[in-house]
């Protein structure tokens, strides 16, 4: 196994976390292995990649893709017991930028990293609140991918389509939801979208108007819940699923809900099984 520490993919400040490492596996590569990014949960405000060194490595063993693990910017309080000193620029739409930058910097570097994944053949695994990150890539580009595009001079479109399938594992795709469900939750839910409610609309998955225009089309994409998880509802999961069975239409059999017995919330991560369902999706989908 080889890996790529602390890769920079935008401009780091002190309060900034534009950082990823790459896995690659130890079987011969080449240029039509895919990318598979995985974006960590810890409610907004913690987590780290360094966290996720031994999931990363049964993923990229099992798959024999390259694996990416992404830092993000956090929404951190800066006085201890008050989520309203989190500086603005830190909170939503920060998280979902950060990590849309960080699938652009992927796109363009391919061959700076010996060209071992293919940058069209991408798949974003996202858990937790990870899971409500990627399902605002997936579900709204227009808003997170374009402007990115117009940025490096990129064809409209072209990093939504590279991204071939997306796996939301445990995710928040509702954060009003979680908050009624969880009162307790109060102060990350206003450290990560602060105090408006519409913020927490227009930040969840769940009930995004897609942007009009045939250009748009859902990638493949496998919800997955643990049936053993203590922090996130099973409705979480299965609301989402029929929000994305809508919006795919036609091609509702490239939307997939998946429970399963895989331990706690965190738990499920760090077990083979996971890494085997994760091969199970990509693979499947590689061959489409």
């Amino acid at each position: 196994m080889s890996i790529i520490k602390d890769i920079v993919y935008a401009p780091v400040s002190h309060w900034e976390k534009h950082t990823l490492d790459l896995y690659y596996p130890d079987r011969q590569l080449n240029a039509n292995k895919s990318l598979i990014v995985f974006v960590h949960g810890g409610a907004w405000r913690t987590g780290d990649k360094d966290e996720f060194v031994d999931m990363a490595q049964r993923i990229s063993t099992s798959t024999g893709d390259v694996v990416a693990v992404v830092n993000y910017t956090l929404s951190v309080a800066a006085i201890k017991d008050d989520p309203t000193s989190v500086r603005p620029e830190a909170q939503h739409p920060k998280h979902v930028q950060d990590v849309a930058k960080a699938v652009a910097y992927l796109y363009m570097n391919a061959e700076k990293y010996n060209g071992h994944y293919n940058p069209n053949h991408i798949f974003l695994v996202g858990h937790s609140a990870g899971g409500q990150i990627t399902g605002m890539l997936a579900l709204r580009p227009d808003l997170f991918l374009e402007p990115i595009e117009t940025e490096l001079g990129l064809e409209k479109g072209v990093l939504h389509r590279a991204i071939r399938g997306v796996i939301g594992v445990e995710g928040i795709y509702n954060v009003d939801r979680i908050l009624k469900r969880w009162p307790s939750y109060k102060d990350f839910i206003i450290q990560g979208f602060g105090g408006d409610p519409e913020t927490l609309i227009h930040g969840s998955p769940d009930g995004q108007q897609v942007p009009p225009g045939t250009a748009f089309r859902l990638p493949n994409y496998a919800v997955l819940q643990s049936n053993e998880d203590e922090l996130v509802e099973p409705e979480q999961a299965k609301e989402y699923h029929a929000h994305l069975l809508a919006v795919a239409g036609p091609s509702e059999d490239k939307v997939i809900l998946e429970f399963g017995d895989w331990g706690k919330h965190d738990a499920m991560l760090q077990t083979e099984q996971f890494a085997k369902t994760i091969t199970k999706y990509v693979h499947g989908w590689e061959a489409q």
